[in-house]
């Protein structure tokens, strides 16, 4: 009696190049959709991106102009034409009236508007401005505590 013996199949030459051939253009195939999809979804971006621009762009102009505008109102002259515009008037203020203080907040002696500000709080019985009332006033704190 004979074996049964597997018998190795072989596909044909003919059946080898048909699948290779089927595999080729498979992958083609697939690599051309992914690459339709990519281009769809690149050119989408592309749009986004373009109208982001679009709209930093006229943001930036519209920004040049208020500064321009604002700049612009803040010169004295036309600060003062506002003013009258509206019925206000403002004076820039007197040197008698102006008060010089130092780097470190404190009053430069000397000045004409402490000297008349003491002697209003001394004929009043109001507490002046100086560095003793601010240093009384410290020393009571502490005392508080």
């Amino acid at each position: 009696m004979k074996k049964n013996k597997k018998r190795s199949k072989r596909m044909s030459v003919v059946a080898q190049y048909t699948a290779h051939a089927a595999a080729i253009m498979m992958a083609a195939f697939v690599a051309v959709i992914i690459n339709l999809l990519a281009g769809s979804s690149c050119s989408q971006l592309m749009k986004s991106i373009g109208e982001k621009e679009r709209i930093l762009g006229r943001l930036e102009d519209e920004r040049m102009r208020e500064s321009a505008r604002w700049e612009e109102m803040k010169i004295p002259e036309k600060l003062e034409i506002a003013l009258n515009k509206r019925g206000l008037s403002m004076n820039y203020a007197k040197d008698s009236q102006r008060i010089r203080m130092s780097s470190d907040g404190k009053v430069m002696p000397g000045q004409v508007a402490v000297a008349r500000a003491n002697q209003r709080a001394s004929a009043t019985g109001a507490v002046a401005m100086n560095r003793t009332s601010s240093a009384n006033k410290r020393s009571s704190n502490k005392k508080r505590r």
